[in-house]
């Protein structure tokens, strides 16, 4: 018997999301910020230092929001960068330099195989997804991850709710084929949606994927972007609306998230979380609302195959709270302890099953 802690929040759900559009799509496209120094002399680190310094200082999106003497920061490390003599220790130094923003967003990427992303800032927090466990729980029900356009989301019947699990949330997301299979499912009498496993920057598909289950027009989120080279250079609030479908479900939904959830998924999640027939169940969403865009724009190349992220937008939840530290607060709230994943045991989803069946027994 698998046992459960939980409780129903009170006062106002947190809402939150962040979107990229076209003018901070230009607004990166038309960067002052030159491209990786060709060095004459070998280990000249201090030259990277002072891109990365400068990458942020002309475009990070927030901070406003963090505690940070930025010109302080490039003076420590430019003393610091004296003492490197490789690139493994410029990169363990450029990762501990933009840690001081403490953003989820900011990473550098290795492009070539294998692929590697290395965090700048790898807070502590609660897992409540074990993927290989959730794969067998859902075995019996055959589960299949949908991959006509890549491996973005899958789907099953349990019992007779529909189940269906984002795992990407990326520019590239097969919405119509989504949509195809939610409307085979139309009659059913509730709904499991699953992002524990996403978070990506993508906001396309987490505003257009609401539009499925709106109960009526509505604001999503509301967006902001960098406009210029001073730290105060920030764009207006963009509003981003979405009109329902008019084959719109709009039964029971049960939304399963946690803190490892950032990103895109948290824009989905405060999206949903505005609507009176969608209850999210598991844990407060990590509170990583910053995006460094997507395609050409997402990355800023370093040396060899050594990228990095510079978040240059942000997301506000429909009621001007930034998702950035805050995250999405769960309607109710599941434990999960390391021992439940070893013994085989998913505490989210057998919640969300048993609540769902409650909820929609006739």
């Amino acid at each position: 018997m698998v046992r459960f802690m939980y409780l129903k929040r009170s006062g106002y759900r947190m809402k939150t999301g962040i979107a990229v559009f076209a003018a901070a799509v230009s607004l990166i496209l038309s960067s002052c910020i030159d491209d990786p120094p060709t060095h004459p002399e070998i280990n000249d680190y201090q030259s990277y230092i002072d891109l990365v310094w400068e990458l942020y200082d002309q475009k990070y999106i927030a901070f406003d929001e963090k505690d940070v003497d930025w010109d302080a920061v490039h003076d420590e490390y430019s003393r610091l960068v004296e003492d490197v003599d490789s690139y493994d220790e410029l990169k363990e130094l450029l990762i501990e330099m933009v840690r001081k923003l403490d953003d989820k967003n900011a990473w550098l990427y290795f492009q070539s195989y294998p692929s590697e992303i290395l965090p700048t800032y790898s807070p502590d927090i609660e897992v409540n997804y074990v993927d290989s466990v959730l794969m067998e729980l859902l075995e019996p029900w055959e589960f299949q991850w949908d991959s006509s356009g890549g491996v973005m989301w899958g789907h099953c019947v349990i019992d007779s709710i529909p189940y269906f699990a984002i795992k990407h949330f990326d520019y590239f997301f097969t919405f119509q084929g989504f949509c195809d299979e939610l409307r085979n499912h139309l009659d059913a009498p509730g709904m499991i949606i699953d992002i524990r496993m996403s978070d990506d920057v993508s906001l396309v598909p987490a505003e257009q994927i609401p539009s499925a289950f709106a109960d009526q027009s509505r604001t999503t989120f509301l967006t902001q972007h960098r406009t210029g080279p001073e730290h105060s250079d920030l764009s207006q609030l963009s509003i981003h609306d979405i009109s329902p479908r008019s084959w719109a479900y709009t039964k029971p939904i049960v939304l399963l998230a946690g803190e490892q959830n950032f990103g895109a998924a948290e824009a989905f999640a405060s999206v949903m979380g505005q609507m009176s027939h969608i209850t999210i169940i598991g844990d407060t969403t990590g509170g990583g609302g910053n995006t460094p865009g997507y395609f050409s724009q997402r990355y800023w190349p370093l040396w060899d195959d050594w990228s990095i992220t510079c978040p240059f937008a942000r997301v506000f939840t429909a009621d001007t709270v930034s998702i950035e530290g805050n995250g999405i607060l769960a309607d109710i709230y599941v434990q999960t302890i390391p021992a439940d994943f070893l013994a085989g045991h998913d505490p989210v989803l057998e919640y969300a099953i048993e609540w769902t069946a409650e909820e929609t027994a006739p």
